[in-house]
């Protein structure tokens, strides 16, 4: 069976935005996520229906690319199409154009299924009913390889609150990527842009885990490390290659 693309065209709204007009990254992240959302819906295997079977998706990591970065009031057409998977891992892909077919952001994602109740990994391959055309495959794809650094130049206390918590009992992991951007300051925001991301999720955060957010910047190739810890342990690290407005 063949990939099957799901795509859908939405307006940029102004609640995705940052102070410079641009779309935030968790607000690219979360507009291809509900389009994913909106295609698993079709075979009962979206969030909120996966929670009521007691398992829930979670996110491994992330690799994405920005051509060009969509602005406040833009219309675009976001897509997505499960790519494969084997025992454990579900791949999909995403990408965004403009209407004009012009690509503006790639991702390539990695999913896993847990157990809600167990907190434990699952097989997708024995989970799931309907693959959206996916391959299965038996190698494990290779993303970027993150870790945490020796050295940081910022660190700071994050709070989690009711509101950060998802249908899975954890922190939505596009929280992670505003605490992440908001470390480096309003400053660094307003001039400079994302032009590539990499996050690898090791350790769910809950609403009693008190995490750090801690950052490394190389000033001299516009790379940032980020990385988020609780109790000791690392829950994320991310890197974001940026260029300047």
């Amino acid at each position: 069976m063949a990939e099957q693309i799901y795509s859908q065209e939405i307006e940029f709204p102004f609640y995705f935005a940052n102070l410079t007009g641009d779309m935030r990254l968790s607000a690219l992240v979360d507009a291809m996520l509900l389009i994913s959302e909106k295609q698993l819906h079709e075979s009962d295997s979206d969030s909120s229906e996966m929670v009521q079977r007691g398992l829930g998706w979670v996110v491994v990591q992330y690799h994405m690319d920005i051509k060009k970065m969509p602005t406040l009031g833009q219309k675009l057409k976001v897509s997505t199409r499960a790519t494969s998977y084997n025992k454990y891992f579900f791949y999909r892909d995403f990408w965004i154009d403009d209407l004009d077919g012009n690509r503006m952001v790639d991702l390539t994602s990695a999913f896993v299924i847990i157990d809600i109740n167990k907190r434990k990994m699952v097989s997708a391959s024995e989970q799931l009913t309907d693959f959206f055309g996916a391959e299965e495959i038996t190698k494990i794809k290779r993303f970027a390889r993150l870790r945490e650094p020796k050295k940081f130049e910022i660190k700071k206390s994050q709070h989690i609150g009711y509101y950060n918590i998802d249908v899975n009992r954890h922190v939505n992991n596009s929280y992670y990527f505003d605490w992440m951007v908001d470390s480096l300051g309003i400053d660094f925001v307003e001039r400079h842009r994302a032009k590539s991301m990499d996050i690898k999720y090791d350790k769910e955060l809950n609403i009693e885990s008190e995490p750090e957010i801690y950052a490394s910047i190389d000033k001299d190739n516009l790379v940032t490390t980020h990385w988020i810890k609780s109790n000791g342990e690392l829950n994320a690290v991310a890197q974001i290659t940026w260029e300047e407005k």
